[in-house]
């Protein structure tokens, strides 16, 4: 009976409920576009900050001071500690691994070019790594997942190649070096003659060194499969008041909540569980920029969904204020052969609940719509729909559509049998 007069209700009444629905309808789909959006890009946006660089060093622990050469941070060869080149593999091995999405070793040292101390780097170019008992078998590494900005004149350098270099645009004009011109540097009395592949132009410190394969630098300091400094780019989320909690004072399940979030200090807990002598840390200046950007956007993100959302509970508020007027004898009929007050407000509440559902399921459909619209023109990528967005748009829907209902409801339940069947 109480399904049939619903029903009723809706079907005499269909073009003002129909707007109700329109509103409904299109604050969902600006819900259900924006939670697909969300869904999609939170990781694709965390992807594309990785091309500014890597987040989170490693270095060995118990490092001695370090001195300071071209804006360059080196410590003495004979007072450094070294970390293992053969356990780089481990930190795809964390419980974050699929959020490490770039990783590169070095290892620095002072040498002489043409009577001038220059810091020259060992590191991986290009390279494929192995990862046992993975679904993958190896992974990319090296300068192109941590620094894809680098901007490179002339080639780079192959994963086994010995025999070239990489300098900095500043050293190449200061010793007027080009492409393929050899250059001689000395360490230790040994000297060393290697070919420039490539001129690296970064507007950074990178400019003022010069880059081999790390094979290179470790052979020529002596010290087979080591390096001193692990940088690493992993996909974050956004700190909020667990992230920045001291995990010692936490619950059990509030640290079980915080490690298995992909937050920063999580993520370098988890490197240094793997990497028993490293020590990470994050790169501030990338890594509070990540966490701001991110966070910005997701709340612009709320707050977009939030006024439309608003706008379709006003929408639906208006239609029903309108309904419960024109229905005020009814009301006083209903209230009169002795219908309870909660009765008459759960009428008006299943007419609202049934406005939600069908706005609900349409502004599912046509939000995917404008998801795909928004990721083309906006962010130049492809929306994939996520079906968890549908039951989360359905209970959006409902819950405005009851909300913009609250207050016509409660006017019809105020309404006196008495006053409306006299006709005042």
């Amino acid at each position: 009976m109480f399904l049939r007069i619903i029903g009723q209700s809706l079907k005499v009444r269909y073009k003002r409920i129909l707007l109700a629905i329109a509103a409904v309808l299109m604050g969902a789909s600006v819900a259900a576009a924006l939670l697909n959006v969300y869904f999609s890009l939170n990781d694709k946006v965390g992807r594309e900050l990785k091309n500014y660089g890597a987040n989170i060093v490693v270095n060995p622990k118990n490092n001695a001071l370090q001195l300071e050469m071209d804006g360059v941070n080196y410590t003495p060869v004979a007072e450094r500690q070294y970390l293992d080149e053969a356990e780089i593999y481990k930190v795809k091995k964390i419980f974050w691994k699929y959020n490490i999405v770039g990783f590169n070793p070095y290892l620095d040292t002072v040498v002489q070019v043409q009577g001038q101390n220059v810091t020259l780097t060992g590191t991986w170019f290009d390279k494929e790594i192995a990862v046992p008992q993975e679904a993958y078998k190896t992974v990319a590494a090296g300068m192109k997942t941590v620094a894809p900005w680098w901007q490179v004149e002339g080639s780079s350098i192959a994963a086994d190649d010995r025999q070239h270099v990489i300098m900095g645009a500043a050293l190449a004009e200061r010793f007027r070096v080009k492409p393929g011109d050899n250059i001689e540097f000395t360490y230790n009395q040994q000297r060393r003659t290697m070919q420039v592949a490539g001129i690296v132009n970064t507007g950074g410190a990178e400019d003022s060194q010069i880059y081999a394969n790390l094979a290179v630098v470790q052979a020529l300091l002596g010290l087979p499969n080591k390096y001193s400094q692990l940088k690493v780019s992993a996909l974050i989320t956004p700190d909020d008041a667990l992230a920045k909690r001291n995990p010692e004072t936490m619950t059990a399940k509030e640290y079980e909540r915080w490690y298995c979030t992909p937050y920063m200090d999580s993520i370098t807990l988890q490197i240094d569980e793997v990497l028993k002598n490293g020590q990470a840390k994050p790169i501030q200046q990338i890594a509070q920029a990540e966490n701001k950007f991110l966070a910005k956007m997701n709340l612009l993100m709320l707050l977009v969904t939030v006024m439309a959302l608003l706008a379709a509970a006003l929408g639906v508020m208006t239609t029903m204020t309108t309904t419960v007027l024109e229905r005020r004898k009814e009301i006083g009929i209903l209230k009169a052969i002795g219908v309870e007050i909660q009765q008459v407000a759960l009428l008006f509440l299943g007419e609202a609940a049934a406005i939600g559902l069908v706005g609900g399921i349409g502004g599912y459909a046509a939000g995917i719509g404008l998801a795909k619209f928004i990721g083309q023109s906006v962010f130049n990528a492809q929306i994939t729909p996520d079906i968890q967005v549908l039951p989360l748009t359905i209970s959006i829907a409902i819950a405005v559509a009851l909300l913009g209902s609250s207050l016509p409801v409660w006017r019809a339940t105020r309404i006196e049998p008495v006053v409306v069947l006299r006709g005042e």
